[in-house]
């Protein structure tokens, strides 16, 4: 046994022969922290001061027989994990203790290597259990109030709320913007909370067709309609003692409301084609980029599911409302991008203050990805305010859009990189700030050539900081004629 398992985990073995206690102390100790017991009646006393990972238990004890045991464990919810061993060969009895929660059963004289098979499943469940719980603590850790950014007295006041909250089975619904983090809120809940150890779960309801958004949230039995091929298990019981986040839960439909509703006020809910009643405990944090309170007024949106969401709310400000914070968020994605591309990339002051001042009307998202292109684009070290205004060029899209017979006036629409790169027909024009008025096909060939005078021709790279692939890249080389230099190996 020693050869196979290292020395971790705490058995204690409980029997009131003194022969089996002493061969399986002997068999263990090579392996496992070993200690025993010989009455019934200190077994929950012992567990309770020590810790152990796994108990051998006999069923035939004096002071409690082993099925009680079993019963408190379950009761008390006592992490450990029970082999059963008895001379009794009643199947009723080896049906209850797994039942009970025993992870196996052994009648005496059992054979001392199946035992050790089990007890190698048992580490084994166990290691994969830790690493498990060591990657939920790691991920948990980035999502603790004080590692998220945030040292605006807004969303200081927002953590003050969620922290009075965060223990409790309250409904949250967070209302901003996009791009302000909805969603890393929801996981600082999540994990921040006493359900940490159980999943998190998200779904996005504006990107999920209506006709299949149930089957996403209480899944479906198999045949349940046409495709269903197998059983599916839904997000809510799957989070079931953990968190659901609905991200965008204005987009749901009326039908679908109605159902949520239900889930929220009886915590129980069938599989679509099914008719087992399902229970769950699951916490609900839910999102939306819109007021749903106007939403409520007009109709669009059912007041009882509002009222029941809207237990704790939380808003969400706009970037340019915690511009304390910007400075924090350009260093932190500036320490990202450099360490992932490998690239020493700094801003100088100029650069840091305009960045600061800019009115971010994507929010947080927009601000992560100039600092990505800034990153990538960049063939200086120290990049300069020039750079970062040509980039930030690219980024005004929340401006009002041009009339055909506003074409002369100074203050236009510029365009965008989805715009200049999007596959629009030849007749389509691009208007530029002069008032030149371009085909999309004209300005893509120039944004395309600079690009690639950024990258010195390099293609991969070019294609990496446009959005495209490699492939597409060298289709709209050869649709512009666009020539790399002859000095420059193609990658």
């Amino acid at each position: 046994m020693n050869t196979i398992l290292e020395k971790y985990y705490k058995v204690l073995i409980a029997d009131d022969e003194k022969g089996i206690r002493d061969l399986l102390k002997d068999l263990l100790e090579g392996s496992f922290y070993v200690n025993t017991i010989d009455r019934g009646d200190t077994i929950i006393d012992e567990l309770t001061k020590n810790k152990y990972d796994i108990l051998i238990l006999d069923l035939q004890m004096p002071g409690k027989n082993g099925i009680e045991v079993l019963q408190v464990i379950r009761d008390l919810k006592m992490d450990i994990v029970v082999v059963v061993i008895t001379a009794s060969n009643d199947v009723q009895l080896a049906i209850t203790s797994m039942k009970l929660g025993a992870y196996d059963y052994l009648v005496k004289p059992f054979d001392t290597d199946k035992l050790l098979v089990i007890l190698k499943n048992i580490v084994e469940k166990l290691d994969l259990e830790n690493e498990v719980n060591e990657l939920r603590e790691k991920v948990g850790e980035s999502f603790r109030f004080k590692n998220i950014i945030g040292k605006s007295p807004k969303m200081q006041r927002i953590f003050a709320t969620l922290e009075r909250v965060i223990d409790t089975d309250s409904t949250i619904l967070i209302i901003g913007e996009s791009g302000t983090g909805k969603e890393i809120i929801a996981k600082a809940i999540h994990y921040n909370s006493n359900r940490k150890q159980y999943p998190f779960k998200s779904i996005d309801c504006s990107t999920i067709p209506q006709d299949l958004i149930g089957s996403e949230l209480f899944g479906h039995e198999k045949g349940a309609f046409t495709g269903a091929i197998a059983r599916k298990i839904g997000k809510f019981e799957v989070a079931s003692k953990g968190t659901l986040f609905l991200d965008e839960i204005s987009n749901l439909s009326f039908d679908m409301q109605a159902k949520l509703l239900r889930v929220l006020q009886e915590k129980e809910f069938e599989r679509i084609g099914g008719n087992e009643i399902i229970k769950v405990d699951t916490r609900i944090v839910a999102a939306s980029n819109r007021d749903i309170r106007e939403m409520v007024k007009q109709g669009t949106f059912r007041e009882d599911l509002y009222y029941r969401l809207n237990v704790v709310p939380i808003y969400l400000p706009p970037l340019k409302d915690r511009r304390e914070d910007i400075p924090l968020f350009i260093d932190y994605f500036l320490n990202k991008f450099t360490t992932e591309y490998g690239r020493n990339i700094s801003l100088d002051l100029q650069s840091r203050l305009y960045l600061t001042d800019y009115h971010w009307p994507g929010n947080v998202r927009q601000l992560e990805n100039v600092i990505k292109r800034l990153v990538l684009l960049s063939t200086e070290h120290v990049v300069k305010l020039d750079i970062v205004k040509s980039v930030l060029e690219f980024e005004e899209y929340n401006k009002p859009k041009v009339k055909t017979n506003e074409i002369e006036n100074k203050n236009i629409t510029e365009i965008t990189p989805e715009a200049v790169l999007s596959n629009k027909k030849n007749q389509d024009i691009a208007i530029q700030a002069t008032g030149e008025v371009k085909t999309l096909d004209e300005v893509e060939k120039e944004y395309i050539e600079k690009m690639l005078k950024h990258f010195d021709y390099n293609i991969s790279l070019t294609a990496k900081a446009i959005n495209v692939s490699r492939k597409t890249m060298h289709n709209k080389l050869k649709k512009y004629n666009i020539a790399i230099k002859k000095t420059v190996i193609e990658n």
